[in-house]
């Protein structure tokens, strides 16, 4: 998938997949010039690939927290 159809999804891992996949492919190019910063964001992308679900899932929590959060300020009290 390219760059810009992943982009397209809105989906962080699958964006940070083809992201991953262009980087590796400009590091087996035998012509590549600047290995060493290309490497470099490679090693980037695949930190942040790591540590993505469990972003993602503090971020859901967040989100389920705040809007229960909410809710509970809307239901009339009991009494």
């Amino acid at each position: 998938m390219s760059v810009s159809d992943a982009a397209a999804t809105g989906h962080r891992a699958a964006i940070l997949a083809a992201i991953r996949d262009n980087l590796a492919a400009r590091l087996d190019d035998p012509e590549i010039r600047d290995a060493a910063s290309v490497a470099r964001q490679l090693v980037g992308v695949l930190d942040a690939l790591a540590e993505g679900p469990a972003e993602e899932a503090d971020f859901i929590d967040e989100l389920r927290a705040r809007r229960a959060a909410s809710e509970a300020v809307k239901r009339p009290a009991k009494g």
